[in-house]
């Protein structure tokens, strides 16, 4: 009888722990309208109009929460990314524009010209709303792979990823992948609630 017992309770747990992922995993509607809203203001910006990327930092950082549109096929593909260590523990709370901050930024950036760093292939961030986001080049916030962005990371730290010094950092092997999309001018936006 207390094996039954034992095998429900965990059946219930692991049906709770599911359901919480689903839920979590959903882009944020209001997000979702914001950044196509922004991408058909701001065409003559756009130079790759090929994808559209959105970042919920309202989600916790073991769900995939940067989403890429591919506007040509309407597939949409999601990934794991990083929040700066000074934004939030799990969820990103706190925002800033602020040079050594250590904290990410919220809004609208257009990407960059890719390079070769410390971090591997990487891809600069512009910041396209004043007062929150326009130092984003000065504290060169780029995308970029980092070997902390993994669930073997989020398991060794206890539940959550590793964190950045306030770049979307994405996982070491998929940034290749990630930067050769959304080089060249593409829309960005990071939605903080």
């Amino acid at each position: 009888n207390m094996r039954k017992i034992c095998g429900t309770v965990i059946f219930i747990l692991i049906a709770i722990l599911v359901v919480h992922l689903i839920s979590t995993s959903r882009l944020s509607r209001e997000a979702r309208e914001q950044a196509f809203h922004y991408f058909h203001d701001l065409q003559e910006e756009i130079k790759n109009k090929e994808y559209l990327t959105m970042i919920d930092f309202t989600k916790p950082s073991y769900v995939k929460r940067m989403y890429i549109f591919n506007l040509k096929t309407g597939e949409v593909e999601r990934f794991l990314v990083a929040h700066g260590e000074n934004t939030g523990y799990i969820y990103a709370t706190e925002f800033s524009n602020e040079i050594g901050s250590h904290k990410s930024s919220r809004g609208f950036f257009i990407t960059g010209e890719e390079y070769n760093g410390k971090h591997g292939r990487s891809l600069r961030l512009h910041g396209r709303e004043e007062g929150i986001n326009d130092n984003a080049f000065r504290r060169d916030i780029v995308i970029h792979g980092a070997d902390w962005v993994s669930y073997r990371a989020v398991f060794l730290n206890g539940g959550r990823l590793g964190r950045s010094w306030g770049c979307p950092a994405v996982s070491f092997e998929q940034a290749n992948e990630i930067v050769s999309k959304l080089k060249g001018g593409s829309l960005l936006y990071i939605y903080g609630g």
